[in-house]
């Protein structure tokens, strides 16, 4: 398998090395004499060059650590449900304070146009934290339906680590961050390596290692780049004097991007083995790199590269599971006349029934696993209201939560069990949670004046079951509270009725509702007169639709 197998962090080096947009930001930097400056490339691509203040310089080299994120909440929005507390650089973190109202400001004017964020040294820090924010600005244009955010790209040079192992973490966990961050580094560049392996501070993105002499390599493995920056500390001299990279990016589009095989000393490498060897020999590590470092690396390369011959891509995988939604609704529809499908599915007896029923489950646990575990992964990183699931993927899910809750409340009951909203699954409470505040958002719309055709409130038959519970225990003499609990139902369903919120299905005879009425009815005696008893007794139901 690895004989067919390439290193694409060698590919990658190649391609950076020859891309105008590394050598605009440098540009941009080097003509950028305050705190940051709007630039446009030559492309016509806006660039937004950082400095950093001297007092913070000195107050990093004076050894400033790391500050944790709950102190400071400017950062707060990084953080994550599997990572919610991570530290980052002090200084950075401070410098990021004194200028957050007016680059929050700035991102908001930007977010709708390409844009490069950059700086050198620590700059870089700010382009970082800069970027970190246009990113999370992206994510909740993006939720709330808008189709024209744009994601900028980061390019620092010469940056030392910023953070802790969460802050990776946190950033990791949302691809379209992490992929957006490159940092360039000279091999001689001593501040850049002011932090390595033996700190708590973490790498993220990806690291562009360069030479003098024009050699380069890409390195996304976090253990590799923390390689490479050991090395560098035990070569580089005491300086920690901001380095000019002109001469190395000048020396890179001249440099002749692939020396051959024969600069290795085994001929009977594999492709990918090969690859990663030739990365550190790029750049003059390779005498300090072990090789349990080289070996660890390909196995790493090799179980990524068979995962992402595997990878489901997320559109088609939502279009596959809509077409399994199809069948239930079918089944929806072939059930109405006999009671309706939440109880021709609870009460299935013929073989007809049971057979579409077993079908029924085989889709509903399809589309469970997949709703379940994509609730899930969406939930680790939270956002303000609205932003946890594009619009795309809400709708979808509501659709889902009205269709397919019902069968697992069906069940649920089925089994004998009660009281469905003490153990009801989380997903389904979060779906109906971001459904609910994207509504918010929305303009109010006109009221309804049609029936909906999936009834909204997802629970709708587990409060049905309870009152049939509820009833039943009121007629063997329990009135402990039990009364009051059917008013407050029957409240909620005229309630419904009036909003048109619920489908005509419930009204069909047979139905787990219609039953319930029946029983109720009698239990109160043709006497009883109230807003939904009048409502079901002159039959209006009938033209509900």
């Amino acid at each position: 398998m690895s004989q067919k197998m390439f290193s694409s962090e060698v590919e990658g080096g190649k391609f950076l090395g020859s891309i105008d947009v590394i050598q605009d930001a440098y540009r941009a930097i080097s003509q950028t004499s305050s705190t940051y400056q709007l630039d446009t490339s030559p492309s016509g691509i806006k660039v937004l060059a950082f400095n950093c203040l001297s007092d913070y310089t000195i107050r990093f080299r004076n050894g400033e650590g790391l500050v944790s994120s709950d102190k400071h909440k400017v950062v707060d929005f990084i953080s994550t449900k599997v990572n919610p507390n991570l530290s980052i650089n002090k200084a950075a973190v401070e410098l990021f304070e004194l200028h957050f109202k007016e680059l929050s400001e700035l991102s908001n004017q930007l977010i709708n146009g390409q844009l490069v964020v950059t700086g050198c040294g620590l700059g870089g820090y700010l382009a970082i934290l800069y970027t970190l924010l246009h990113q999370h600005y992206a994510d909740l244009e993006e939720s709330n339906g808008s189709k024209t955010a744009k994601r900028p790209i980061c390019i620092t040079f010469g940056s030392p680590l910023i953070g802790n192992q969460h802050l990776q973490g946190a950033i990791s966990e949302r691809p379209q961050w992490k992929s957006s961050f490159l940092n360039v580094v000279a091999k001689t560049d001593l501040l850049a390596s002011f932090f390595s392996s033996n700190s708590e501070y973490k790498p993220f993105g990806t690291f562009l290692f360069c030479t003098e002499s024009g050699g380069h390599t890409a390195f996304e493995d976090q253990e590799a780049i923390l390689a490479v920056l050991d090395a560098m500390v035990t070569q580089n001299a005491e300086s920690y004097q901001m380095h000019d990279y002109s001469k190395e990016l000048g020396s890179i589009r001249k440099t002749a991007l692939y020396h051959g095989a024969s600069k290795f000393n085994e001929s009977n490498l594999s492709p990918l083995r090969a690859g990663i060897v030739f990365q550190f020999q790029e750049i003059g590590a390779l005498n300090d790199i072990s090789n349990d470092l080289i070996e660890k690396m390909e196995k790493k390369q090799t179980r990524m590269i068979i995962k992402s011959r595997n990878v489901y891509e997320p559109t088609k995988k939502l279009n596959d599971m809509k077409i399994i939604l199809t069948y239930i609704e079918w089944y929806m529809k072939t059930r109405r006349l006999t009671g309706g499908y939440y109880d021709s599915y609870k009460d299935a007896k013929s073989a007809t029934e049971i057979m579409g029923k077993n079908e029924a489950i085989r889709h509903q646990l399809n589309l469970n696993q997949y709703w379940k575990k994509t609730v899930e992964e969406n939930d680790l990183v939270p956002q303000k209201e609205g932003a946890k699931l594009r619009k795309r993927w809400l709708y979808a899910g509501t659709n889902y939560r009205r269709i397919v809750e019902p069968l697992d409340i069906a069940d649920h009951y089925k089994r004998g069990k009660t009281n469905y909203m003490a153990v009801r699954p989380n997903h389904y409470k979060l779906l109906e949670k971001w459904s609910e505040e994207e509504k918010k958002g929305r303009k109010p719309s006109d009221a309804k004046t049609k029936a909906a055709s999936l009834t909204e409130d997802s629970c709708f038959w587990a409060h049905v079951e309870e009152a049939l519970i509820s009833l039943r225990d009121l007629k063997n003499g329990d009135r402990n509270n039990i009364a009051t609990d059917i008013e407050k139902f029957e409240v909620y369903v005229l309630h419904s009725i009036k909003d048109f919120s619920v489908s005509p299905e419930i009204f069909v005879e047979g139905s787990s509702f219609m039953k319930w009425w029946s029983e109720y009815k009698g239990y109160k005696g043709s006497s009883y007169d109230s807003e939904l008893a009048r409502y079901m007794n002159n039959k209006k139901y009938i033209s509900y639709n």
